[in-house]
């Protein structure tokens, strides 16, 4: 019966058609799931990608993410703020990730060394497996249904296909491959910065499988890896030779947005390594944004950070103990430490934690275990660990598939709705002011969009916003959201003195507009000018800051300036608003008269 399955999938073909197929099912959900968090900042309020050709545009607002950006650019130029295209392409590229899987452990599986094995012998059912356990594993949705994140999956696009090309090139020694596997790796570290450990990954490879080459001599072998090693200045050298900007901070190559102290960073992250391991193995409890809710280590002590570095230190060691013994088993335990390594080790992060972090180094724990289960021993007489290892490893593969599958369709039911995600946050992070801070913005939209529905929502939010105060005095998009909601509730003396606080920590268009819409609310025609005109010095693109600068004047009869500030309006959106359009149909009018 397996013989048939194996030779059955024998055509490459089929497996993908089934990487497809069960992708598209544990996805089938997540395709109306909104913008949320970074998603604002980097796709709907991002001019930069506004258009795809305009380069200069994309590469100044982050040079080290460029390929990332560049392609919500075409997203955004075919779908503007519509997020299925988003989410159609984000599951393409995971079908996509999950075939490179399988086309790799294929060809790995095929080599000399397993030709006699077990594991060369169901070298396609295997592999398949192990890539349906890639695709459905629900850590995964964090970089497929939370858009912007597609730069984690974007980027072990490239990194998986270097490592399929150079495992081609070791096989078939044509520079073909060579060449491909360099161009995809620069690909790569233009898209995320994690790629950087790709020449790090390709060295394993060779020192695992391709060491005893008789036909590689050490020089060619030492020219190949130098090649290698040379693209590794590519991501820092973007800022410093070519000039390009990145969201990480100028100063401090590879520390990203955060002062804080790396080794306290390092010792969080042991704890943080600890808890993804658990993820894998028995993914509960999952949770999109721990923000500053995840305990802080500032010591070893702190924690058992001790503990947690013990443990994972011996992972390390079983993982180079079994370069000769398990070569499987030893790829996924150096796989998972690499592609893990620059997110969490010394390079201090904003977030400390987060799933979408274990998109790649998933492939590793997944070969890591197939090896161990499949692995032969040399103890007691006991050829494998099971009595019969193929069968027992598809029970065990079709199991976790099963409960992934189960689990993703339930994470991706909850990233379908923005409030349901944030209290599923807020439940599992009570002390995140982030999460609360989000919720009462969901909560806030949701009531604007139809109030009549959704009448407790008003009170909800400012709940959850004066709890993101609480928990965060600093957090100004709490104080700017709770200004919106006293702007609702008509209390306009409070919606100023929310928003002057909102810019007293950080300037911003919404706080401004908040603030705006109070004093003319109030009669206060000269001040509600005046808080629109500040919140354009911030950014002159600004569609409702201009429709409400045009609105106003358009009151106090000024249609000169009404007109400027709504044709200012219609330069700068792709839907305008009928309000818009009547009014200066009204001002076109009186002018013509009065000519």
């Amino acid at each position: 019966m397996l013989g048939k399955i194996e030779r059955l999938l024998e055509n490459k073909l089929i497996s993908v058609g089934v990487i497809a197929v069960l992708t598209l099912t544990v996805y089938s959900n997540s395709f109306t799931a909104p913008f949320t968090l970074d998603d604002y900042g980097s796709i709907v309020n991002n001019y930069a990608i506004r258009n795809p050709l305009d380069l200069s545009a994309i590469w100044h607002f982050y040079s080290n993410r460029f390929i990332l950006y560049f392609t919500l650019s075409v997203n955004y130029f075919i779908h503007g703020t519509n997020v299925i295209g988003y989410h159609i392409t984000n599951v393409v590229i995971h079908i996509f990730n999950g075939a490179l899987f399988f086309l790799i452990l294929h060809r790995l599986l095929g080599l000399e060394y397993f030709s006699k094995r077990l594991c060369g012998r169901y070298r396609s059912l295997i592999s398949l497996l192990c890539a349906l356990v890639f695709i459905s594993h629900p850590v995964q949705v964090n970089a497929v249904t939370y858009l912007v994140q597609r730069t984690a999956a974007l980027a072990a696009s490239f990194y998986l296909l270097s490592i399929l090309f150079f495992i081609q090139y070791r096989i078939q020694n044509k520079a073909r491959y060579f060449i491909a596997t360099m161009l995809f790796t620069l690909l790569a570290m233009f898209t995320k910065e994690n790629t950087i450990t790709i020449p790090f990954m390709l060295t394993v490879l060779e020192i695992i499988f391709f060491m005893k080459d008789p036909k590689t001599s050490w020089v060619k072998r030492g020219v190949m890896l130098f090649l290698l090693f040379l693209t590794i200045p590519v991501i820092p050298g973007t800022n410093l030779v070519l000039h390009g900007y990145s969201q990480s901070d100028p100063g401090v190559n590879f520390k990203a947005s955060t002062s804080m102290d790396r080794f306290h960073y390092f010792y969080t992250e042991l704890n943080v390594l600890m808890v993804y391991i658990k993820l894998l193995l028995l993914p509960d409890r999952l949770n999109f944004d721990y923000s500053n809710d995840f305990p802080m280590s500032y010591t070893l002590w702190d924690h058992y950070s001790y503990i947690s570095l013990m443990i994972l230190g011996i992972l390390f060691i079983i993982g180079l103990y079994n370069i000769k013994r398990n070569k499987l088993a030893a790829l996924g335990i150096l796989w998972f430490f690499i592609t893990i390594s620059v997110e969490s080790s010394f390079i201090s992060i904003k977030d400390v934690y987060f799933e979408h972090r274990l998109y790649l180094p998933l492939a590793g724990f997944i070969l890591c275990i197939a090896g161990f289960l499949l692995g032969e021993r040399k103890q007691k007489g006991k050829k494998y660990l099971f009595q019969k290892p193929i069968l027992f490893f598809l029970s065990v593969s079709l199991v976790m598939i099963l409960q992934n599958s189960i689990i993703t369709l339930q994470r991706n039911f909850i990233f379908s709705d923005g409030i349901r995600l944030w209290s599923d946050v807020v439940s599992k992070a009570p002390n995140s002011d982030r999460a609360h801070s989000i919720l009462g913005g969901n909560y806030l939209d949701s009531y604007e969009n139809n109030p009549s529905a959704n009448k407790g929502h008003l009170a909800l939010a400012e709940a959850e916003l004066k709890k993101a105060i609480q928990l965060n005095g600093s957090n100004d998009t709490a104080l700017c959201n709770l200004a919106k909601v006293y702007l609702l509730k008509n209390e306009y003396a409070q919606c100023i003195d929310e928003a002057k606080k909102a810019n007293r920590i950080q300037p911003s268009i919404y706080a401004y507009n908040n603030m705006g819409m109070a004093y003319r609310k109030m009669g206060r025609t000269d001040d509600a000018i005046q808080a629109f005109l500040s919140g354009l010095n911030i950014d002159k693109k600004s569609t409702f800051l201009l429709e409400n600068l045009g609105d106003v004047y358009f009151d106090i009869k000024d249609f000169e300036n009404a007109r400027y500030y709504y044709n200012e309006y219609l330069k700068n959106t792709r839907y305008p608003s009928e309000n818009v359009k009547e009014k200066l149909s009204k001002i076109e009018s009186q002018v013509s008269k009065t000519q």
